[in-house]
C-alpha cells in the first residue's frame, strides 16, 4: 500500500541504531514519521533536531505534485540563531543500495548539488522511483501507521513551482513568510505542531508503544469497571429492601410536615368562612 511499516525491511538497523518517532498534526490530518539515523546519519540527526526545536511547526507544505512528491521545510521563525541553523549546509551521506529504489512514504532532504542539505524535506508519492540518484537525495526516513493518506490528501490545486506549475516560489515564502502563502495560496495545508520522540533502539521503542498502549487499554478498562460499578449499585438500591427502607424512613418526615402544613390551611381557611357568616347574621339582625 506503499505506507512505511517502520519494521525495517531490508534497513540494516541494528538495535543499537537510534531512531525517532515524529508526531505532527497538520491541517490535512494526523503525520506521524519514523527517522533511522542508520538509513543517513547526517541527514537523520538535522531533521531531528529541527522538528524538535520547533521549526516546521506551522510551515505550509508548498509544494505538492501528486505522483511524484510533497515539499516543505522553509519555515516562518523569527528566531535568528534557528534561522541559522536551518540555513546551514550538511554533508551528504553515503548511499545505501538495499534503500532503492525510492518508495511512496520515504522522507528525504531536497537539495541543489552537493553538500547542500538545509531544512527542505520531502515525502515520496507512488511514482518517486526515479529519485535517489542525486548524492543529496538519501532517504533517513518514512510515514508510518497508514498517515500516508493524509500526505496523498495534501491539497494540490496550484500545481508544481513555476515554471511547471502556478505554486509558490521559493524565494517570496523566505521574505514575504506565511504572508505569501495565505494571501496568495490560501487553500495549502500546514504543520500545526510535532512531538519528537527519540529512542536508542528498536526494541525500546516497540516497548515504549507498548507502555502506552497498555495505560489506554487500563485506563479504559477501569472507566467501564467504574461505569458497570454505578450501574450495579443503583440496581442494588431497587432490589435490597434495607436500602429501599432506609430511602423510605429519610422521605417520611418531608411528608409529614406537608401533611401538617396542609391541615393547618385547612382550618385557617374554615375559620374564616365562619367569621364571615357570622358577620352577616349580624347584620341582618
Amino acid at each position: 500500500d506503499g505506507d512505511g511499516d517502520g519494521d525495517g525491511d531490508g534497513d540494516g538497523d541494528g538495535d543499537g541504531d537510534e531512531h525517532s518517532i515524529i508526531t505532527c498534526t497538520t491541517s490535512a490530518g494526523p503525520l506521524k514519521m519514523h527517522f533511522h539515523k542508520s538509513w543517513s546519519p547526517n541527514g537523520y540527526e538535522r531533521a531531528t533536531s529541527l522538528f524538535e526545536r520547533g521549526y516546521y511547526d506551522h510551515s505550509h507544505f508548498f509544494r505538492v505534485v501528486p505522483h511524484f512528491l510533497v515539499q516543505f521545510g522553509i519555515g516562518y521563525t523569527q528566531e535568528r540563531e534557528l534561522k541559522h541553523f536551518a540555513d546551514s549546509s550538511i554533508k551528504d551521506d553515503p548511499k545505501r543500495a538495499d534503500l532503492m529504489p525510492f518508495r511512496e512514504g520515504y522522507v528525504s532532504f531536497a537539495g541543489s548539488g552537493p553538500n547542500s542539505r538545509t531544512s527542505q524535506l520531502f515525502i515520496a508519492y507512488d511514482r518517486a522511483q526515479h529519485l535517489g540518484t542525486s548524492p543529496w537525495e538519501t532517504p533517513f526516513g518514512e510515514v508510518v501507521d497508514g498517515t500516508q493518506e493524509t500526505v496523498r490528501k495534501l491539497y494540490s490545486g496550484y500545481g508544481d513551482m513555476p515554471p511547471w506549475g502556478k505554486g509558490p516560489e521559493q524565494g517570496p515564502i523566505r521574505n514575504r513568510g506565511a504572508n505569501y502563502i495565505v494571501e496568495d495560496f490560501p487553500l495549502l495545508d500546514k504543520f500545526e505542531t510535532c512531538i519528537v520522540k527519540r529512542v536508542a533502539s528498536l526494541t525500546q521503542m516497540m516497548e515504549g508503544d507498548e507502555s502506552t498502549e497498555k495505560k489506554v487499554v487500563e485506563a479504559g478498562r477501569e472507566g467501564k469497571s467504574i461505569e458497570r460499578h454505578i450501574r450495579v449499585a443503583a440496581a442494588n438500591n431497587d432490589k435490597n429492601p434495607a436500602i429501599a427502607s432506609a430511602a423510605n424512613q429519610r422521605e417520611q418526615p418531608f411528608l409529614t410536615l406537608i401533611l401538617v402544613l396542609a391541615f393547618l390551611v385547612l382550618v385557617i381557611l374554615l375559620l374564616g368562612i365562619r367569621r364571615r357568616k357570622m358577620r352577616k347574621t349580624g347584620k341582618s339582625v
